[in-house]
């Protein structure tokens, strides 16, 4: 049988895409799953890969990418234990191939899907609720009473940010460019939200921690923000970095020795696959008792996956996370 599938032809970005309608099926291995995709995730790394940037896939032209997928199991391999054919799913693909109408994955990376949740949701989860959770619990080390700021947290890990350091005890404060991107992270646990692209939220911080500053900053863009961040951290305060940003960073280290600040990386592909199931355990069990939420954002049909890709940080603010909708839901 075939499908559909989007393939990258070169590593020259959203250009090299192109939709092919007649492309063999994925083979299911002893220890994975068939899922028939109803909705794919579409993440800043999606983009990365596209320009060979992220060296962890090691992928050749022509290829699938893809990361995060949701759909329903149609195949499982002869040692898959976990899942059985018609199960509702979501998928973390570290392999890639999710622009597609199918996608074999790994049973460790597959998770079932509450039924309360849609599809779309569900392509909503893996990378930024993963994300999320290294940043805050693995590597930040969050305690419960502790004031967490998270930059952009309009979009997808941003969200998921605030919904489990909110569900984890923290106060949350967040940042958004945006109206409607401020009034969504409101409602999703933020009990303050300034705008970052004023120059005055750095203040407006440090005047709602009474002039403290926060315990751990989340920080999505740090060549634009890492001198404010110092500004508003804390005495002994930490900085999780999940996302460069445009040019270079140019910043004086001073603040940083003189609050001895821990500056941390985050970097889910170097998660162990203990700390991979602790992180999807927590989120699991957020998922059905309702403290997780998934936003879904923009969604586009295969033949808009271009957009979909191109639009990622286009500079007008991300609401939730851009889905593909594979079956055209």
């Amino acid at each position: 049988m075939k499908m559909k599938a989007v393939y990258a032809t070169s590593f020259k970005g959203p250009s090299s895409l192109e939709l092919r309608d007649n492309e063999p099926k994925p083979e299911v291995d002893a220890d994975k799953v068939l899922v028939k995709v109803h909705c794919a995730g579409v993440n800043h790394i999606d983009k990365a890969v596209l320009y060979g940037k992220f060296g962890h896939f090691k992928v050749t032209p022509p290829f699938i990418p893809g990361i995060d997928a949701a759909g329903v199991i149609e195949a499982v391999g002869n040692d898959v234990t976990k899942f059985k054919e018609g199960d509702r799913v979501y998928t973390y693909a570290r392999k890639l191939g999710c622009f597609a109408e199918y996608v074999s994955a790994n049973q460790d990376n597959t998770h079932h899907l509450p039924t309360h949740l849609s599809f779309q949701q569900g392509a909503v989860v893996p990378i930024p609720y993963m994300t999320a959770y290294r940043a805050l619990v693995q590597r930040g080390q969050v305690k419960s009473g502790e004031t967490v700021l998270i930059h952009g947290a309009s979009g997808s890990v941003g969200l998921a940010c605030c919904q489990i350091a909110r569900s984890l005890g923290l106060t949350v404060i967040g940042t958004a460019g945006t109206t409607e991107g401020s009034k969504l992270v409101k409602e999703h646990g933020a009990e303050h939200v300034f705008n970052h692209r004023e120059q005055e939220h750095i203040r407006q911080v440090l005047d709602v921690t009474c002039g403290k500053g926060v315990d751990i900053i989340v920080e999505t863009t740090m060549s634009v923000n890492f001198e404010g961040d110092i500004e508003m951290t804390s005495q002994g305060g930490r900085i999780m970095v999940i996302g460069r940003g445009p040019g270079q960073l140019q910043a004086s280290a001073e603040g940083l020795l003189k609050k001895e600040l821990s500056l941390m990386g985050v970097g889910l592909i170097n998660a162990s696959k203990a700390q991979l199931q602790e992180a999807s355990n927590f989120i699991g069990k957020g998922l059905i008792n309702g403290t997780l939420n998934p936003v879904v954002g923009q969604q586009y049909s295969m033949e808009e996956v271009v957009d979909a890709i191109k639009n990622l940080g286009n500079g007008t603010g991300i609401h939730g996370k851009p889905i593909i909708n594979i079956l055209g839901n």
